[in-house]
């Protein structure tokens, strides 16, 4: 019998389309289940996962996160801690969105848990986690709203940063029906610079955010280089909530 070469060997993580539209169809009847986007980037991910941690090891905050195993949801869930900083910080003005949306750093751990990946590296355990908990820092960097367009707008910011396919799979086939929602809005143009975002910046991975979070808003946005999310903010008081399938959204509008 012919042994296998190293050719034949199957991708550690393959391209699963068949769980990524499953998942797809169950966000489309509940878009605010979290759970299926996890779903739909673990099916998706590649070796986008591997890539990163290959770019983290070339920087030294990035082997620092690796070699410590740092939790940004550690630093991110003490808000006894983020209460303290400086008023107009990052951490303050974090935590004013966190508690403003009814919102706790826990939430999309739990989510992502529902989905959990076999065979884990730890080094790709640890940049995963580490994206994932800065998802709503991100939200609040970038000016992007939890709005349906909103979070559009920031899977793009995703894309860019990290490259995962599953982050662009969401936001292209979100643009299908993001201009309903938003007519006469330039929503469109909205999620195209929201990965011209994300491209533009530091790469915002391999940061010391527990050194960030205590300096002044402006400041980390202009030394991360974020620009301005201009054609969201024409678009988001234009957002039809009748048209939302999200019930976040529609209570919001209320």
């Amino acid at each position: 019998m012919n042994q296998p070469t190293a050719t034949d060997e199957a991708p550690k993580n393959p391209i699963r389309w068949g769980a990524a539209f499953r998942a797809l169809w169950g966000l489309a009847r509940d878009n605010d289940d979290t759970t299926y986007v996890f779903q739909i980037v673990g099916a998706l991910r590649g070796a986008s996962d591997a890539n990163n941690v290959a770019r983290m090891k070339t920087t030294p905050i990035g082997r620092q996160i690796l070699s410590e195993r740092s939790s940004m949801l550690e630093v991110l869930s003490d808000r006894e801690r983020l209460r303290a900083l400086p008023e107009g910080s990052l951490g303050r003005v974090y935590l004013d969105f966190m508690e403003r949306e009814g919102l706790s750093a826990e939430g999309l751990a739990d989510a992502s848990d529902a989905d959990p990946q076999p065979g884990d590296d730890p080094d790709e355990k640890v940049f995963r986690e580490w994206a994932r908990d800065s998802h709503d820092l991100w939200h609040v960097l970038t000016g992007y709203g939890r709005d349906p367009l909103g979070e559009l707008c920031l899977l793009g910011v995703l894309y860019s940063q990290i490259r995962s396919p599953g982050t662009a799979f969401i936001a292209l086939l979100g643009l299908l029906r993001i201009p309903f929602e938003y007519p006469g809005a330039p929503s469109i143009r909205a999620v195209l610079q929201g990965f011209a975002t994300g491209r533009n910046a530091e790469w915002m991975i391999a940061q010391d955010w527990e050194a960030l979070l205590a300096k002044p808003f402006e400041v980390v946005q202009q030394d991360l280089k974020i620009g301005r999310p201009t054609y969201y903010e024409r678009s988001a008081p234009l957002h039809d909530v009748t048209r939302s399938r999200s019930r976040v959204a529609q209570a919001q509008g209320a």
